[in-house]
C-alpha cells in the first residue's frame, strides 16, 4: 500500500496524480495547510508504518517542518528545485480518482519561461519555454485549466489556442498570461475561445505599464472589469509603484488581485499590505468605493482610527 500526502495544493495535484497511476494501490490525504505564515498551522503526525512507500508533495515554503513521519519522500516546490518524478512516472497521465469531488482537468501544455524575474522559481526549475504536452493529453473532463507560467511564448501557441476554440473546450490559463506578448492574431484567437471566468495578466513592474496600456488597445472585444491582473508586491518595492500600478488598473477598468511576497508578513507595513490587497482582491468592493471608504467600512475596532490612518497615510502619501 502507497501513501500520498497532499500537504497543502489548492487544486489536485499532478505529480501526486501520476503517482497514483503508477502505483495501483494508492491512497491519498490531504493536510490542507495554509500558504500564509500567520496562520495557525498545527503540526501532522502521520502513522507509515502501514504502508511501503510515502511520498508527500510540498507547494508552499516552510510546510514541510509541519509533516512529520517515518521514511516521507518529499518533493515538490516548497521542498527543493531539484526533486522531480522519475521519467516513466512522469510521462503518465495523472489519475484523478483520488480527488473524487474533482470536476476539472488540469496541465502544461509547456514548462518554462522566457523571462527572468527575481521573484519567480520556474526558470531555474523548468528552464526555458518548451512544449511537454498536446491538448488531448491534458483534457479528461468538460472544462480545464492549463497551468502554463507563459503560455504566449510557445512558438505554436496560436495553433493550439486555434485548436481549443475549434474543440469549444471550456478552458483558462489559471496562470495568467503575459501580456507584453500580446498581438492581433493570439488576441483574436483568444477571444474566440470559449473562456473559464476573465483572462489573467500580470502587472509586476511599473515601468511596463507604458506598454500594458498600448496592448489593451488590442483587447477591444473584452468587456469592462473582464480582465484581472496579478500585482505581485515586495516590501523592496516602493509603495508609489505599486499604488501607480493599481490606480492605471482602476483607470482602465481592469481588476488587480495583490500577490504578496511571504516577506510581507514580516515587513514594518504588514497591515497595509493586508489593507490592501482586502481592497484589491475583493471585486464587488473595488470597483464601487475608493480606499478610504473601504477603509472606513473595514475597521470598526476600538482602534478604529489609528488603523484606518495607518493605512490611509501610507497610500495617500504614497509611502
Amino acid at each position: 500500500m502507497i501513501l500520498l500526502i497532499d500537504a497543502d495544493s489548492t487544486i489536485p495535484n499532478l505529480a501526486l496524480m501520476k503517482l497514483a497511476e503508477f502505483y495501483e494501490d494508492a491512497e491519498l490525504i490531504r493536510l490542507n495547510l495554509p500558504y500564509y505564515p500567520n496562520r495557525k498551522k498545527k503540526i501532522h503526525e502521520i502513522d507509515t508504518k502501514e504502508y511501503d512507500k510515502v511520498f508527500c508533495s510540498v507547494v508552499f515554503g516552510g510546510n514541510k517542518e509541519f509533516v512529520k513521519g517515518e521514511n516521507i519522500i518529499f518533493g515538490g516546490t516548497g521542498f527543493d528545485l531539484k526533486t522531480k518524478l522519475p521519467d516513466h512516472i512522469e510521462a503518465l497521465p495523472p489519475n484523478y480518482n483520488i480527488y473524487p469531488d474533482n470536476d476539472t482537468s488540469y496541465g502544461f501544455i509547456s514548462r518554462g519561461c522566457i523571462r527572468n524575474c527575481k521573484f519567480c522559481k520556474v526558470p531555474e526549475k523548468e528552464g526555458n519555454i518548451h512544449q511537454v504536452r498536446n491538448v488531448d493529453d491534458i483534457v479528461k473532463h468538460t472544462k480545464v485549466k492549463f497551468l502554463d507560467n507563459n503560455f504566449l511564448a510557445l512558438p505554436n501557441h496560436n495553433e493550439i489556442l486555434a485548436e481549443l476554440a475549434e474543440k469549444n473546450i471550456k478552458c483558462c490559463f489559471n496562470q495568467g498570461l503575459d501580456i507584453r506578448l500580446l498581438t492581433k492574431e493570439n488576441s483574436k484567437n483568444l477571444s474566440n475561445l470559449n473562456y473559464l471566468g476573465g483572462y489573467v495578466f500580470a502587472l509586476d513592474n511599473v515601468k511596463t505599464i507604458p506598454l500594458v496600456n498600448k496592448k489593451l488597445s488590442l483587447l477591444g472585444w473584452r468587456k469592462p472589469w473582464q480582465l484581472k491582473f496579478f500585482v505581485y508586491v515586495h516590501p523592496d518595492m516602493p509603495i508609489k509603484d505599486t499604488i501607480s500600478r493599481i490606480e492605471f488598473l482602476k483607470e482602465n477598468e481592469c481588476l488587480p488581485y495583490i500577490m504578496r511576497d511571504i516577506s510581507c508578513y514580516y515587513s514594518k507595513l504588514h497591515k497595509f499590505y493586508v489593507d490592501i490587497a482586502a481592497w484589491c482582491n475583493q471585486p464587488g468592493i473595488f470597483k464601487k468605493i475608493d480606499f478610504t471608504e473601504f477603509l472606513e467600512r473595514r475597521h470598526l475596532t476600538k482602534n478604529r482610527e489609528e488603523r484606518i490612518n495607518f493605512s490611509k497615510n501610507i497610500y495617500y502619501n504614497r509611502g
